[in-house]
């Protein structure tokens, strides 16, 4: 799959909508934005897929081969695309500068906090956390001078890919018979 723009992109921002947090798997996405008459499939054309979310009004294409997230377009602006600035090795023309639905900006995200090299494993680091006093709870014991959780304070929690899934709105073209990029 290959794909190309015309030099310099329009513009370049971080969504941090959950919409594209679920497409890509992240705490945001980071897009270039071009005109649709900039943007070209070179290669690869078949192995498009898309999937259109009527809710939000726009449509997200990946690669059927390998998955990967390529082009995302919204009704509302239906001369522009939008491709995830991972796809690109090289320059864009345009540095993201802009955040849009920073309202949901999750509070796991980094946010540029300082790290220090976590010792022992070289290659990592690490953001330590805020400093916090915890009083004591049935959910720690002391086991040789430590304090070391039971297993009541592991609690299950829930991951969800497809929170809204109606498979109605999932439109996937069969290998072959690939949609035209309009």
């Amino acid at each position: 799959m290959e794909l190309e723009i015309d030099f310099p992109a329009f513009w370049a921002w971080h969504d941090h909508s959950a919409a594209s947090r679920r497409a890509h798997g992240a705490a945001y996405a980071t897009y270039v934005g071009c005109w649709r008459k900039h943007a070209r499939v070179v290669k690869g054309q078949r192995s498009i897929a898309r999937f259109e979310d009527a809710k939000i009004e726009s449509t997200r294409s990946f690669c059927s081969r390998c998955g990967a997230p390529l082009l995302y377009e919204r009704k509302r602006s239906p001369h522009m695309v939008n491709i995830p600035r991972a796809l690109f090795s090289g320059r864009t023309g345009r540095e993201p500068r802009y955040h849009v639905a920073i309202e949901e900006l999750q509070d796991w995200t980094y946010t540029g906090n300082r790290l220090v090299p976590l010792k022992g494993y070289p290659g990592i680091v690490w953001e330590r956390p805020k400093s916090r006093r915890r009083p004591r709870d049935v959910d720690h014991v002391e086991f040789l001078g430590r304090r070391v959780p039971t297993a009541r304070a592991y609690r299950p929690v829930k991951a969800s890919a497809c929170p809204r899934f109606d498979p109605n709105t999932v439109v996937s073209s069969p290998p072959g018979h690939a949609d035209r990029i309009r």
